[in-house]
């Protein structure tokens, strides 16, 4: 085996890599026993042919926790427009829930930032769910205990999306109605219909926007700390100060327009996107100096899609956060499943150094029913000759080896094995070269992919790799 390799590996496991979260080794057998496994799976992989087609590359469980379904923060009282699902009683007084996390942003003191949706699954359900991302850290299990119970995940801090300088009623952008200009809660899709429910007087003074305001759903962070966020009413991108505080005009992509667009509802314009298939996915490159917002699905319009009648191939749109605006330059990436009708959608996306990043597809069922639930790399530079980027397997998330046996005796899989059969996948981010995070959205209350009847915790996981995860990206043929 090559030493230069060897040393790397070496070095990632005794502290160049250390893993987030992550308890010490407890031995050094247990060192040994990790190095031996490193140095065995890069014998092979070095002599693997890393081109696509291959199958999902070698990989292991090594750290897992979860948030209990339980958990509630204080705030205003939401879940007032949702119904009973799994035992879950509504409305949550005076609390908030924290139904997963649709953005993860690992920091450097090994806690993460951890953005949930606009709360309850859709517009018309979410004007009492407060926006923003939480500090949350992991008390990983990274050792088998002989149970199928997960590590912890403890909350440390709320922060509230707000629009303090009221941005969003200017006149001079985007101008949107949000639930803090009213007295009373709205509900229902489009414009809504009044409930007659005073909003509450926080989200009032404070400004805070909720999830029948903007359907949050990606987040990447820039040089200086600032947010940005990619949403799904628009869809729109969204830059944030660390505080929370909306600091530019919300940014309307050229030509994507949602049925809950400002002008498609004034009917000034068709949708040209379905509904909940806005901006899933947001990377800064490796620069940090341009981001990449990718859609869900593909437009509804034949015309506006990068491949015609094939709804598979969705564009990665180039943004340039000093501008302001779209570069106008995009990649295509075609989605597993039916070229028509297709349910596959993007889960999220992260840069994994160069030009090289890694992708969620997912379809929109959970529990026995899961079936596709993948990683895959791709390389801006590797397309074919229609510019349909190429993409690699890494790892299928309903077959996570787990040699480990973090995960027990989990029902329906073979030993040393372990799965994440949920709907909602919707966070990948690296922690290290080796290293990748994976969380997910939960659609609380209402899905029980892990256990029946139950409804799903707000799980967080981490892959390790033999290999620096962008050897395994396509490479030019």
């Amino acid at each position: 085996m090559h030493t230069e390799l060897r040393l790397l590996l070496l070095g990632s496991l005794l502290g160049a890599s250390t893993l987030v979260g992550c308890e010490a080794a407890a031995s050094e057998a247990e060192l040994d026993h990790d190095l031996g496994l490193e140095v065995e799976q890069n014998e092979a992989a070095l002599s693997w042919d890393l081109a696509p087609g291959k199958g999902a590359a070698r990989h292991r469980l090594i750290a897992w926790a979860a948030l209990p379904h339980e958990t509630r923060t204080p705030g205003p009282t939401s879940g007032q427009f949702i119904n009973p699902a799994h035992g879950v009683t509504p409305p949550f007084d005076d609390a908030q829930p924290v139904p997963g996390w649709s953005g993860l942003l690992p920091n450097r003191d090994g806690s993460f930032l951890a953005m949930p949706d606009n709360g309850f699954g859709s517009k018309g359900n979410s004007s009492d769910y407060v926006l923003g991302v939480y500090t949350i850290r992991p008390r990983f299990k990274t050792r088998a205990d002989g149970t199928s119970a997960p590590g912890s995940v403890s909350n440390e801090a709320f922060t509230a999306f707000r629009d303090p300088n009221g941005l969003l009623r200017n006149g001079a952008g985007v101008d949107l109605t949000i639930t803090a200009d009213r007295a009373t809660y709205f509900r229902g899709d489009g414009n809504g219909t009044d409930t007659g429910i005073q909003v509450d007087a926080a989200i009032l003074s404070g400004r805070l926007l909720t999830g029948y305001d903007f359907d949050v759903e990606s987040i990447a962070r820039a040089k200086d700390g600032t947010l940005w966020v990619g949403e799904e009413f628009g869809p729109y991108l969204l830059h944030f100060a660390a505080d929370g505080t909306l600091l530019d005009e919300p940014v309307p992509h050229p030509y994507l327009k949602s049925p809950n667009h400002p002008d498609v509802l004034a009917g000034k314009t068709p949708a040209t996107l379905a509904s909940s298939r806005g901006f899933e996915s947001l990377a800064f490159d490796a620069r940090k100096k341009l981001l990449y917002a990718v859609p869900e699905g593909a437009p509804t319009v034949d015309a506006l899609r990068p491949v015609a009648g094939d709804e598979r191939v969705v564009e990665i749109f180039e943004f340039d956060p000093a501008q302001g605006a779209y570069t106008g330059r995009a990649f295509k990436y075609r989605k597993d499943g039916d070229t028509t009708s297709n349910a596959i959608v993007i889960g999220d996306m992260a840069n994994l150094g160069g030009d090289i990043y890694v992708l969620i597809e997912r379809d929109s069922l959970y529990g026995a029913n899961a079936v596709v639930k993948r990683l895959y790399l791709v390389d801006l530079n590797v397309a074919d000759t229609n510019g349909v980027l190429h993409k690699r397997l890494l790892v299928d998330l309903l077959d996570i080896e787990d040699p480990r046996d973090l995960g027990g005796d989990l029902p329906g899989l073979a030993p040393d094995t372990f799965n994440m059969p949920f709907d909602s996948i919707e966070c990948v981010h690296p922690v290290d070269p080796f290293t990748l995070a994976v969380a997910i959205d939960t659609n609380y209350p209402t899905e029980d992919g892990r256990t029946v009847g139950t409804p799903d915790s707000s799980e967080i996981i981490e892959l390790r790799f033999p290999l620096p995860l962008a050897l395994y990206a396509p490479k030019k043929r």
